[in-house]
């Protein structure tokens, strides 16, 4: 692991802390925020180091936005949708993403799911349009991303080799892009998630990518893992982050003395004793299996063999899986608090709010399961396990 970089966060806890208020009033990171990650290279951190960029391993990625989410839900989540959408940038052509992530500040956001967008493929070009929701992180961003559907001559192009829909996402200069001024929500409040709009233009192919058959042009096995299984890794980080919080906040009410009327002190009853020790138990054996099978694919890419669709499931089953662990822990810390967490500001109220939002997202949905198993249950599971073969 990198720990410049994860110390580099850790320091910047009491300003993301202190900025809380102001980043949710504003419905986006703070200006202190934004050019604190700017100076400290956090926006670059999954940037190929061909392009100056990080190019951090999988443990510094998970442990820098446990870091951010830890100290605010939405300040984690904002910064893990530039990182994760700048990362993209190893899939174009590199004079093109260079000009990206020329200056510390640069980095992307936006939806890159294809969702709302059309590209008309041209000879010289692609015409793109289309509306899109989620752009979090964008109001800073100095680019904003977006997916689309490839078009041929009016109709939906050939799938691609792997039998998705052939989805080619562009990179586009945020003064080419609507951003509308809509994210009111409960949680998540600061994450800028804002509605965008991307008015018909023609693009140049060197700012775009195939969602689903996108070919490394800067960088190591890190982006040889595919913009999909990247994702799945920033999502498990902001849960773990989430996760860790909840379990701190409670320990520290518990330990100030937290009880009910007629009752002995909250951690000294069994009861609580029980569910807090397995609920930490469960966050970290996530957190271990997370962090070991983004390594296997670590190693599965470096050897030059393709992920395989059951080490892609996998990955994505483990950001459902910690992310059910982390909202677990909330949902406890969160009902054994008592009354005082109803008044603001409370840190467990919003950290909570956070999670239930957070949680929702399609990219962790329980679905994910579903795909994993559609795998595992092609083997006879105690053979399997009983040999390695599931591991």
């Amino acid at each position: 692991m990198s720990n410049n970089l994860i110390e580099a966060i850790r320091g910047l806890r009491p300003l993301m802390e202190s900025e809380a208020t102001a980043t949710d009033q504003g419905s986006t990171l703070s200006a202190p925020l934004v050019e604190a990650f700017a100076d400290a290279g956090l926006f670059h951190l999954m940037v190929p180091a061909s392009l100056g960029g990080a190019e951090a391993d999988t443990d510094t990625i998970l442990e820098v936005l446990a870091e951010a989410s830890y100290a605010d839900g939405s300040v984690g989540w904002s910064l893990m949708a530039n990182i994760n959408s700048t990362a993209y940038v190893a899939y174009i052509e590199p004079e093109a993403a260079r000009e990206i992530v020329a200056q510390p500040s640069g980095c992307a956001a936006g939806m890159f799911g294809p969702m709302g967008g059309l590209a008309h493929k041209l000879d010289d070009g692609y015409q793109v349009s289309g509306n899109y929701q989620f752009g979090s992180g964008c109001a800073h961003a100095t680019f904003i991303g977006c997916g689309t559907l490839e078009m041929h001559n009016g109709e939906m192009a050939p799938a691609a080799s792997n039998g998705f829909p052939k989805a080619r996402c562009f990179f586009l200069p945020r003064g080419q892009v609507e951003i509308k001024d809509n994210w009111d929500v409960v949680g998540l409040r600061g994450t800028g998630s804002f509605d965008y709009a991307v008015p018909e233009q023609l693009m140049d192919e060197r700012w775009s990518f195939e969602l689903f058959d996108a070919r490394v042009k800067s960088g190591g096995p890190l982006f040889e893992l595919g913009p999909v299984v990247q994702a799945a890794l920033c999502h498990a980080g902001w849960a773990l982050g989430m996760g860790r919080r909840a379990l701190d906040e409670i320990k520290d009410i518990v330990c100030s003395g937290r009880t009910r009327m007629g009752s002995t002190p909250l951690r000294e009853q069994q009861s609580f004793q029980r569910e807090f020790s397995r609920l930490t138990l469960a966050l970290k054996a996530a957190e271990q299996l997370t962090r070991h099978t983004f390594r296997a694919a670590i190693d599965q890419v470096t050897t030059g063999q393709p992920l395989g669709e059951e080490l892609i499931n996998r990955t994505r089953a483990c950001a459902s899986f910690i992310t059910q662990a982390a909202e677990d822990a909330m949902s406890f810390a969160y009902r054994q608090a008592g009354s005082g967490v109803m008044r603001n500001p409370s840190v467990l109220q919003k950290a909570q709010r956070d999670m239930m939002v957070g949680g929702r997202h399609l990219f962790v949905d329980e679905k994910n399961y579903e795909d994993l198993a559609s795998q595992l249950l092609q083997v006879e599971s105690a053979e399997a396990w009983s040999h390695g073969q599931i591991h």
